[in-house]
């Protein structure tokens, strides 16, 4: 994601999992981004996973000095999230560093509570895939049955919606660092990509390709 917050250029990116090239990732974000705004952005990786984080955020060689910020969202307390009126920070203190995982769910139910019937739905679908990647889905989920509200979904497929919906932000992106609006011309056609390892792929494609037609080759082969 990539966003422009007090005229500060910002690349922030959620990781779910341990990545070997994450370095050699945002280096080379860095670099087009730089080329495409002509501006460096502060980059930031927040990561959310159950593994302990092992990944590397610095460079130095001949001449070279590199590093991104990486945050570990468990080193975060929960309680300064759930003191924010922002919806994205409150369900992301599921995540946190919490002494109490009762009151900590309550407390985020109850913050989103106030909000409209449809934003709600949105927000406590979000917190139930999240809540599944410190395996409290069954407690949320048992919460959330005491609120006035009915939402009809299986874990699997909050997984799938969630990891879906981070694939499509990344391909975005790198298609439009990469090759500028010439590659958001696609992102009609990779909306239409049926399953989340075709996006994967996909994903995987834009960093090896050397052009937009080479993209679109990917629907002749794979879709």
């Amino acid at each position: 994601m990539l966003e422009v917050t007090d005229g500060k250029l910002i690349h922030f990116e959620i990781q779910s999992r341990n990545e070997k090239d994450m370095l050699e990732r945002m280096l080379m974000y860095i670099v087009l981004i730089l080329k495409q705004y002509k501006k460096l952005p502060i980059q930031i990786v927040l990561y959310v996973g159950n593994e302990s984080m092992n990944m590397e955020n610095q460079l130095e060689g001949e001449g070279v000095k590199y590093s991104y910020k990486l945050i570990d969202i468990r080193e975060i307390d929960c309680r300064q999230l759930l003191e924010s009126d922002i919806p994205e920070d409150i369900v992301l203190a599921i995540l946190c560093k919490m002494e109490n995982v009762d009151a900590t769910i309550r407390k985020i139910l109850d913050k989103l509570s106030v909000l409209p019937l449809k934003e709600r739905e949105g927000y406590i679908r979000k917190l139930l895939y999240l809540s599944d990647l410190r395996k409290l889905y069954p407690k949320v989920k048992m919460e959330v049955n005491k609120m006035p509200i009915t939402i009809d979904v299986k874990n699997s497929d909050i997984y799938q919606e969630g990891k879906e919906a981070g694939l499509l932000e990344g391909i975005e992106l790198g298609l439009e660092l990469k090759y500028g609006s010439a590659g958001l011309e696609l992102m009609n056609m990779v909306r239409a990509i049926p399953t989340v390892n075709k996006l994967e792929e996909f994903k995987n494609l834009i960093k090896k390709a050397g052009s937009v037609d080479e993209l679109r080759g990917f629907w002749g082969r794979s879709v």
